[in-house]
């Protein structure tokens, strides 16, 4: 007998913005695979076609391995599972250094302070709130 996990709201929420981000990430590396031909003609003429097309297939694999990755961390976060509430939590901490580095290199600074406080929500709740740490154990 399988004995179902009360998981809290708040997970079933980052759950699906794991599934939402999932979704994004395939279609955008889908998509940069399939114009990496049409940028490796563009820069054709100049010489740089199979580097500017290896780089958009580069990019587009990582993209999509990260979408796939996504859906398995917020299916893992919707039944509950340890290890995806570690790497959703080790993905945020990860996901604000890189921001901050962002910020450094000039990004945009209003998007940067959102994702970082989208971020630090999302790891705090998962790290230290004490009804998800009873769900998760």
């Amino acid at each position: 007998m399988v004995v179902e996990k009360n998981v809290p709201t708040g997970v079933k929420v980052i759950s699906i913005l794991y599934y939402i981000g999932a979704v994004v990430g395939i279609i955008l590396g889908l998509g940069l695979m399939v114009g990496a031909g049409l940028v490796g003609s563009w820069l054709s003429a100049i010489g740089l076609g199979m580097i500017g097309a290896g780089l958009f297939i580069a990019a587009g694999l990582i993209s999509l391995a990260m979408g796939v990755l996504a859906i398995f961390i917020g299916r893992g976060l919707w039944k509950a599972r340890l290890w995806a509430r570690v790497a959703a939590i080790v993905l945020s901490c990860l996901g604000i250094l890189a921001i901050f580095w962002f910020m450094l290199h000039g990004g945009n600074i209003l998007s940067d302070l959102f994702v970082i406080i989208v971020q630090g929500i999302m790891g705090g709740y998962l790290w230290f709130n004490t009804e998800v740490k009873k769900a998760f154990a």
